[in-house]
Parts: C-alpha cells; sequence; structure tokens
C-alpha cells in the first residue's frame, strides 16, 4: 500500500490540468505516476478476513451444536408425548371430580344457609318464651293450677297467674312451629353430613388422579432434568456467537475502512494516469495528423508524378482499334484498289505491323487450328476466284480476339462483315477520343475520374460478392472467369470464348 504522505506530496490531477490548460505556454509533459503497491494492503485484508473466517466458522459451529441440542430436546418431547397425552387426560378427568366436588360444595352452601336461616328463626323464638313444647306448657300448668288451688293469694295475683295459663295454651301453635324448625335443622344437619361424605369421596379420588399424576410428572421432570444439564451451555454459546458477530462486524468496518483508504490512493493515481494518458492521446493524434499530412503530401506528389508521366488515356483503346483497323483492311472487300494488295501482302508481313497478333495458314508446321481460314478454302479460292475471297471465314488468334474484347466490338466471323465491322471500329475510336478528351479537361480542373470511381465502386460490390461467397457452406473452389469452347462445322473451327459472364465467339 503506498504511503499516503507521498500521494499527498504527488502533484495532484488539477493542478496538473490547469497547468496543462495555460494559454499561450507549452504543455508541462505529465509524468506517469508510479502504481500504487499494494502488498500491505492485501496482507492486512487478508489477515482480518482470515478473522472473519474464523469467527464465522465458531459461529457455525456454535449454530451447530445448538441445532443438535434443540433436535435432542424436539426427540425427547416426541418420546415423552405419551406420558404428557395421558397427564392431560389424568387433568381432564380431575377436573371433571373437582367440578362434582365443587357441585357438592355448592349443595352443602346452600343447604347450610337454608339451616341457619331456620335456626335463626328457632332462636329468636326461644328468646320470647321458654316453653316451646308440649310437655313443658303442661307442666307449667300443671304447676299454676296447683298453686291456684293450694294456695291463699291476693285476688291480683290470681287473675296474673290465670292470665299466665291462657299464655301458656296460646304457645302450643309457636311450640309446633318449633320442634317442626328443629325437625328441620336435624335434616339439615344429616343432610350436610351427607355431603360431607360425598366430598370426602371426591377428594379422595382427586388425590389418587394427583398422586398418579405425580408419578408421571416426575417422571417428566427427570427427563427435563437431563435435557436442562445437557442443554445448560446453550446460554454461553448463544452469548459467544453474539461476541463473534460483534467481531465480525468490527473488522468488516475496519476492512471498509481500509479500502476507503486504498481507493483514494488509487483513484489518486487513476486520475494521474488518466492525465497522462490523455496527455500522450494528444500526442500520438499529433503525430498521427503529421504523418497523415506527410502521407497526403505524398500521396499527392505520386499522383502529380503519375499524371505527368502517364500516357495517354484510352491510348490501348485507340491503340487496339488501330492494330484491327490495320488487320481487317486485308478482308475489306469495299475498297477494290486496297484488295488487291490486301491479297496479295503476305501472312507474315500483317502480322509484324499488328502488334501481338498472329496470322497462321493451313500450311503453317504447327497447324495452328486458330489461324486464318483463307488455308481451309484453298479449293474453293481456286474454283470461285475473286468472290470465293469475299465469302471466306475469318479465324482469329487469342491476341486479336482480346483486343475485340476489349473495344467491345462484335468479332467478325465471315469478310463480307469486315466494312460494318471496320466502320464500328472507327466509331468506337471516336468515342475513345472523344473521353479521351473528356478526361484530360477533368484532370486538368482536379476533378475525379468518373471511371475511378465506377471502378472503385465496382470493387466494394466484387468485394462484399466475394465476402457472400466465402460465407456460404458447402461450396468449395470458385467459378472460372474464362471458359474457352471449339466446334468444328464445314471445315471451320469456331471458337466460343466466355469472360465473367459475356459470350464472344
Amino acid at each position: 500500500m503506498v504511503d499516503g504522505d507521498a500521494a499527498t506530496r504527488s502533484e495532484s490531477p488539477e493542478s496538473v490540468l490547469k497547468s496543462s490548460t495555460v494559454m499561450d505556454a507549452p504543455k508541462k509533459r505529465i509524468a506517469r505516476p508510479p502504481k500504487p503497491d499494494r502488498t500491505a494492503f492485501e496482507a492486512k485484508i487478508s489477515e482480518l478476513t482470515a478473522i472473519t473466517d474464523a469467527k464465522q466458522a465458531r459461529i457455525t459451529e456454535i449454530k451447530a451444536l445448538v441445532n443438535a441440542k434443540r433436535d435432542r430436546r424436539k426427540a425427547s418431547s416426541t418420546a415423552n408425548a405419551p406420558l404428557l397425552e395421558k397427564v392431560k387426560a389424568l387433568n381432564a378427568i380431575a377436573n371433571e371430580k373437582i367440578a362434582q366436588r365443587d357441585a357438592i360444595r355448592e349443595e352443602l352452601r346452600a343447604s347450610d344457609e337454608k339451616r341457619d336461616q331456620v335456626r335463626a328463626k328457632a332462636n329468636a323464638m326461644r328468646s320470647t318464651t321458654k316453653f316451646l313444647t308440649d310437655e313443658s306448657i303442661d307442666k307449667e300448668i300443671d304447676r299454676i293450677e296447683s298453686k291456684l288451688s293450694h294456695e291463699t293469694m291476693p285476688l291480683a295475683e290470681e287473675k296474673r297467674l290465670i292470665e299466665q295459663i291462657k299464655s301458656l295454651n296460646k304457645n302450643r301453635d309457636l311450640a309446633r312451629e318449633y320442634v317442626e324448625k328443629q325437625a328441620i335443622i336435624t335434616a339439615h344437619d344429616a343432610a350436610r353430613k351427607g355431603c360431607l361424605d360425598r366430598i370426602r369421596a371426591k377428594d379422595a379420588e382427586i388425590n389418587s388422579i394427583k398422586a398418579e399424576q405425580g408419578k408421571i410428572r416426575s417422571k417428566l421432570n427427570e427427563v427435563k432434568s437431563k435435557d436442562d444439564a445437557a442443554n445448560a451451555d446453550v446460554p454461553a454459546l448463544n452469548e459467544e456467537k453474539s461476541a463473534a458477530y460483534e467481531e465480525i462486524k468490527a473488522t468488516r468496518e475496519q476492512i471498509n475502512k481500509l479500502r476507503a483508504e486504498q481507493k483514494k490512493i488509487e483513484d489518486s493515481y487513476w486520475a494521474q494516469e488518466k492525465l497522462f494518458r490523455a496527455q500522450q492521446k494528444e500526442i500520438k493524434q499529433a503525430q498521427w495528423e503529421a504523418s497523415q499530412e506527410e502521407r497526403k503530401a505524398r500521396e499527392e506528389a505520386r499522383k502529380q508524378w503519375e499524371l505527368e508521366n502517364a500516357p495517354e488515356p484510352f491510348e490501348e483503346e485507340i491503340s487496339a482499334c488501330d492494330a484491327l483497323m490495320t488487320y481487317l483492311a486485308q478482308w475489306d472487300v469495299s475498297k477494290k484498289n486496297e484488295q488487291s494488295t490486301a491479297m496479295t501482302t503476305s501472312t507474315e508481313e500483317v502480322t509484324k505491323g499488328v502488334e501481338g497478333m498472329k496470322l497462321a495458314t493451313r500450311d503453317a508446321a504447327d497447324d495452328d487450328m486458330f489461324s486464318v481460314s483463307s488455308g481451309y478454302n484453298k479449293k474453293k479460292n481456286k474454283r470461285g476466284g475473286k468472290n470465293a475471297a469475299s465469302s471466306a471465314t475469318i479465324q482469329h488468334s487469342f491476341d486479336t480476339l482480346a483486343y475485340f474484347a476489349k473495344i467491345q466490338v462484335a468479332v467478325v466471323a465471315k469478310a463480307t462483315d469486315v466494312p460494318s465491322t471496320l466502320e464500328s471500329i472507327r466509331v468506337k475510336k471516336e468515342e475513345f477520343l472523344q473521353k479521351r478528351k473528356i478526361k484530360k479537361e477533368r484532370q486538368a480542373a482536379g476533378l475525379p475520374d468518373e471511371e475511378d470511381v465506377a471502378k472503385e465502386k465496382d470493387k466494394k460490390n466484387k468485394s462484399k460478392e466475394e465476402t457472400d461467397g466465402e460465407s456460404g457452406k458447402g461450396k468449395k473452389g470458385g467459378s472460372n472467369p474464362l471458359s474457352v469452347s471449339l466446334t468444328v462445322k464445314d471445315d471451320v473451327v469456331e471458337v466460343c470464348v466466355t469472360l465473367s459472364g459475356e459470350q464472344k465467339k
């Protein structure tokens, strides 16, 4: 990692850009900055990453341990499910018994409430008099009557005792009611005893159920104790996991800080590198532009030299026209004076006059089948005289056929067609002379040649066709642009030349 002070000491991109854009001053050459060394940075990142990886591995291990313990607890719960179901069933039975006991208690409470009410009324009756039974009333009346019969008393006392006997007789109804209330109280006491007995029976049933539940719960508590002992370290493991998470978080923050610092250094480097590359691009662009100007000057000089030393435009076409006119003049029957001269002229002299042409007779040593056909018609010339020469079939060499193809004039096959062919050749010559004049005028005016433009366009089209042809599948080789076919008819050999789809005979 590059030292931060060294990075700040290097020239900033903004200052370099300012110095490079000062007007009317030469641009300062920007030095290429050294590439930051990432060795220390990557070593520190590797160290911190190793810490996070170790903590992450420990977290994974803790999760596995906790999950295993949780799975064991789930398995234990699954195994204890029948016992838990039995406890739930016993709870239902116990709750039913408790409900029945509570109903009995409610019945007892209602009975006690009624008994207390009757008892309260009986107690109220006892507070009014102490003679609440027929026996006690009869005994008291007998005592009073005995006193009245055997004792002498004042009249007032006698009257009081007589009123007391009347009162006691009236208490007989109250005594009967009191006796009834006492019977009710006794009945409630008997019912209370029955309720208490039923409650004690329900309590016994409930206690029996609770005892059975206690046995099952003791088994469950034993299993739970074992599970708790096995899972006693789970909280500590969770705390360790949380601490590992916090340490990973802190380490990653440190990594992000280091990367941010390294990014500042590398951003400064790339800003300087960008300015350096931009200047190098400008320099190379300037060099390229200079080389283009130099190349353009050389091209102009070459074109000027070629223009000055080039032959006359359409020189080959015009020369071909002259050569063909000279060559065909020997069969021109329209000029009688020239015809006799042409008949006496030997094939070798005509050939010397036409460059690149060969005229051979049937008597030649190589027996060329493309020679002039006068040898074939030797017997006919003897029989026909002058008219035989006019009906002779003309056969040409390949060079002569090339001349015909160059000026695009149909190849003459018979001597009778020579005059019209000569006229066509003269017209072609005039056309080429006119084209020469136009081309020279365009060259003088500095305009591009129309034929050159057309050739360039044809060249592009041809290149495209060749590319398309090469991209085709299953095609091998290419078509031959030149093909020759021979036909023999009436002692005459006819040559058919096909050049790029154009047939010439």
